[in-house]
């Protein structure tokens, strides 16, 4: 069996319906709407497969958020941005950012939210694909800076997500996966900063770099070792 590397009960649950109720209160009254769609996003991200893109992954998200709450402008856009940016993730296709964004879009339009909105979440979610941020306004770049706060995160955590991210690509075979995978974080290294915000950079930057080195190290080991 495998094991569960980012797990979450009860109180996960019930912490995210408080989320989720407090942040659609603003746009409805209807409880059992509300309960909808929250079973949708709920079922969408408890799908087999998923490892580290899960309901914690939103609930650490939704975390970080309320602790820079503060330096938020559109705070109900990023909040929606992480309740939808993963909320279609299949790791043998390609358009999954394509798709989160889709269903979001259809999905927030059902709450009369204004189309300002739906196009700026539409385009946080699509800006996960490359984590490319100098088109977007600085609420965009620390929504992108919040998704990849993991990176810099202790060793401890970091490598449980490495494993779960492996656990995710377990169809992909170990050469091909060592390969791609190093290219996408030598990406990362190859950056002026990982992070967009000063806020994040100055919390994870330094700890990001020690974490992907040791990735990377570790891969090539593998890779040597099954060579």
């Amino acid at each position: 069996m495998t094991e569960i590397l980012f797990p979450i009960d009860d109180d996960d649950i019930l912490f995210l319906r408080v989320q989720w109720n407090d942040l659609l209160s603003s746009y409805t009254s209807d409880q059992s709407f509300q309960d909808q769609l929250f079973k949708l996003v709920k079922e969408k991200y408890s799908e087999s497969g998923r490892f580290y893109h899960n309901l914690n992954h939103v609930k650490q998200l939704l975390n970080l958020f309320e602790s820079l709450n503060n330096q938020i402008q559109e705070s109900n856009a990023v909040r929606f941005s992480i309740w939808f940016h993963d909320v279609v993730y299949d790791t043998e296709r390609n358009d999954n950012e394509e798709e989160s964004a889709r269903l979001a879009v259809e999905t927030l339009g059902e709450l009369n939210i204004n189309f300002e909105t739906l196009g700026f979440v539409g385009q946080l979610i699509l800006a996960t694909k490359s984590h490319v941020g100098h088109n977007l306004s600085q609420d965009g770049k620390l929504f992108l800076d919040l998704d990849l706060a993991i990176l810099g995160m202790s060793q401890d955590i970091y490598e449980k997500y490495s494993r779960a991210i492996r656990e995710e690509y377990s169809w992909v075979p170990e050469q091909t996966y060592g390969k791609r995978r190093r290219e996408i974080l030598e990406g990362f290294l190859d950056r002026e900063t990982i992070y967009f915000t000063n806020i994040m950079k100055d919390r994870f930057e330094e700890q990001a770099r020690k974490n992907i080195r040791s990735e990377i190290q570790s891969l090539e080991s593998q890779q040597h070792r099954s060579a």
